[in-house]
């Protein structure tokens, strides 16, 4: 019994020296870059996606099922022995039993997550790369210009790309368009690259609606896996943002932007269009969310007036069709998803949350201006 104890010790202090080693190692975001998220992780990702690349099948939406039926499956153990040990052992010894199983597990599933998936939250910005200037905010006057000239080559782009095109896309090939278009650009953009690309289709499309997720990266099989039922028009910048999490960019902004840089580059038009259907969605908003601050609903409404106007009526019609989506299925949505992934977020340095999407205008107004 002392020899089990001793090692179970050992276990316990082995686990707790890695935690702590991986929490010092993430306050220096320029080795957490060079070592991990362009060292280890893309080692770890290409094993992974070597095993997964396998089959069509998404192994990760099946792995975070069976882990949460082996979660409830424990739960339940704990509260069979919690009513029967309560008789023979103290409430609080039992209590103090628990909480230090559970202290372990907590440790334990913070190391694996931070070598898998977690540490690239922790590296330095990508803005260095690209030698922008990223600033903190952004004015009324800048978003304003930034949508007319978004409105502009949203116009544009639509007009290349015909009615029965857009009706005629398949999932599968702009998942390949996708990967090529990264592929073309990692010689002018070496940190694009990414071996052995995996983007699925999501077996479950309909858990998206009651989580609030398009698509997500899977740390575990290291697996890109998208919703296809969404309007196809939002998938090509869907896919490239996902690619960007796989390469190893984990904030949300950077994964948009890099997304935002192939899209730009890119000879795709599909893929340019569905970009800055993106695009003005989020600056429009966060345009009207600055004038709605002002109490000027006068401007507000002569602002959304004069976008309709701007627009043309197919693209206005394409907006419309992605707009009816996410107002037909929000009722579904989870109440507590919402917070939770926003405490996520903030809790792994991305401070405004969900609103950190909304942040790659930041990085749009940077690389515009690094352009002329």
């Amino acid at each position: 019994m002392k020899r089990s104890a001793r090692i179970i010790t050992l276990s316990q202090t082995a686990w707790l020296l890695m935690a702590l080693a991986i929490l010092v190692f993430s306050f220096f975001p320029q080795a957490v870059a060079s070592y991990f998220s362009f060292g280890l992780f893309q080692y770890i990702g290409l094993g992974l996606r070597f095993i997964t690349s396998s089959t069509k099948l998404p192994i990760g939406e099946y792995v975070y099922l069976i882990l949460i039926i082996v979660l409830i499956i424990n739960i339940l153990l704990s509260l069979y022995k919690l009513k029967n040990k309560i008789n023979t052992i103290t409430y609080g010894t039992y209590l103090l039993r628990f909480g230090k199983k559970l202290t372990l597990k907590l440790i334990q599933l913070y190391v694996v997550f931070m070598l898998i998936w977690g540490l690239n939250y922790q590296k330095s910005s990508e803005a260095k790369s690209f030698h922008l200037k990223i600033d903190t905010s952004y004015t009324a006057v800048q978003l304003d210009s930034l949508s007319l000239d978004l409105m502009e080559e949203l116009n544009q782009t639509r007009q290349i790309l015909s009615d029965s095109f857009i009706q005629g896309i398949q999932v599968d090939q702009v998942f390949n368009n996708s990967i090529l278009d990264y592929a073309q650009l990692k010689n002018r953009f070496p940190q694009f690259h990414i071996d052995k690309p995996v983007l699925k289709q999501a077996t479950f499309p309909s858990w998206g609606d009651y989580l609030g997720y398009l698509a997500f990266y899977q740390p575990i099989t290291a697996e890109a896996i998208i919703r296809t039922d969404i309007p196809l028009l939002t998938l090509p910048y869907t896919s490239c943002h996902e690619l960007a999490h796989q390469m190893g960019y984990a904030s949300e902004a950077e994964a948009n932007f890099i997304a935002f840089v192939v899209a730009t580059e890119s000879t795709d038009a599909l893929l340019r269009y569905s970009m800055l259907l993106q695009m003005f969605t989020y600056c429009q908003s966060e345009h009207l969310g600055l004038i709605a601050k002002t109490g000027n609903f006068e401007n507000w409404k002569q602002i959304v007036n004069r976008n309709k106007l701007l627009l043309d009526v197919k693209v206005r019609g394409d907006r419309k069709k992605i707009k009816d989506f996410f107002i037909q299925r929000q009722h579904l949505l989870i109440p507590a998803s919402t917070p939770l992934y926003d405490q996520f977020l903030q809790w792994n340095k991305q401070a405004k949350g969900i609103k950190s999407y909304d942040e790659v205008l930041l990085w749009v107004l940077a690389y515009n201006k690094s352009k002329q």
